[in-house]
């Protein structure tokens, strides 16, 4: 098996990107995803440099937060991104009005970044089954020649991405005992896979904007995991290896 142990949420705040920076540092998180319109992004983006991250996933987000484009299409009277199903359902939404605000996600890492960090893969949050969407982002990923996370929306397309997309264990299943188990059955595959996570640091601030808090448990079992040796034997490997 060659896995690739991917953190969510990089840049939606300053105490999750800084435990996704240290699991990184520590070889247990081997690949993230930049939430690149979020408040914190540049921080995120900071601490990647500081800490000799070179490349990062985009997250592409049009459910939370502001966009980076003056795009009324797809929020609300606040300028605010319509929330995940609304979204999904908006029938407002048009192909350029997508497209225009994901390529300027991705213009912004490299603004951020000043060239030092390249997109390697894409990723998205929350955008469920919406046909627009999904060609927008078949078609970036395309443009640009990034591999893309296998998930149900993206089986159809012909492009690069992992084997199998473990999404059971981060959110629902978050305990060693199921991770030891996931990663016995697949050990002796030939199979390139990616472990979702949402791990990170939670401050009183990350408690305002996400429902999800059990970020740092997530960390702290990859942590316990790394140090136990159950990823020994496994080759460990972001989106650039497979």
């Amino acid at each position: 098996m060659k896995l690739i142990i991917e953190a969510d949420d990089f840049g939606l705040s300053e105490s999750v990107s800084d435990g996704i920076v240290d699991g990184i540092k520590h070889g247990f998180i081997t690949s993230t995803n930049i939430m690149a319109n979020m408040p914190c992004a540049k921080y995120a983006v900071d601490q990647a440099l500081k800490n000799n991250i070179k490349k990062l996933g985009i997250h592409i987000n049009l459910t939370v937060g502001k966009p980076i484009t003056e795009n009324p299409l797809l929020t609300d009277e606040n300028g605010v991104f319509l929330y995940n199903k609304k979204q999904i359902e908006n029938n407002k939404l048009t192909y350029k009005s997508v497209y225009d605000e994901i390529v300027a996600q991705l213009d912004m890492v490299d603004k951020y970044s000043g060239g030092g960090i390249v997109i390697n893969h894409i990723t998205c949050h929350h955008l469920g089954d919406n046909n627009i969407i999904k060609q927008v982002v078949y078609d970036v990923a395309k443009q640009f020649f990034l591999p893309i996370r296998r998930e149900d929306y993206s089986e159809k397309f012909d492009i690069k991405k992992p084997d199998l997309f473990f999404c059971d264990f981060s959110i629902k299943n978050v305990n060693l005992d199921f991770l030891k188990e996931f990663i016995n059955k697949y050990r002796d595959t030939d199979l390139v896979i990616e472990l979702l996570t949402h791990a990170g640091y939670i401050d009183d601030y990350t408690k305002t904007i996400t429902s999800y808090l059990k970020r740092d448990e997530e960390l702290s079992i990859l942590r316990r995991a790394k140090e136990e040796g159950l990823f020994d034997g496994i080759e460990l490997i972001d989106y650039d290896n497979f």
